[in-house]
C-alpha cells in the first residue's frame, strides 16, 4: 500500500517542479503557454519517469517533443 502513495507523491512533486519551470521559461520568453500544454508535459515527463523507467532528459525530449507536436501542429 506505501509504494502507490510514495509514486503518486514522487508525481506531484515531479509535476510541480517541471510546472513551475515551464511557466518561467515561457515568462522569460514573454509568452503564454496553450492551455493544457505545460500540464500534459509535466504529466508525460513523470509518467515516463516513474512508470517507464526514463531518464529526465529522455523523458523531457520525448515528452516535449509531443506535445510541441500537439499544441502547434
Amino acid at each position: 500500500m506505501a509504494a502507490p502513495a510514495h509514486a503518486n507523491m514522487m508525481q506531484q512533486i515531479i509535476v510541480g517542479k517541471c510546472s513551475q519551470a515551464m511557466q518561467d521559461d515561457f515568462k522569460k520568453a514573454g509568452k503564454t503557454p496553450p492551455a493544457g500544454m505545460v500540464n500534459d508535459t509535466c504529466g508525460c515527463i513523470a509518467d515516463g519517469m516513474l512508470k517507464k523507467g526514463q531518464s529526465l532528459d529522455q523523458a523531457k525530449t520525448i515528452c516535449v517533443k509531443q506535445t510541441t507536436a500537439k499544441y502547434n501542429p
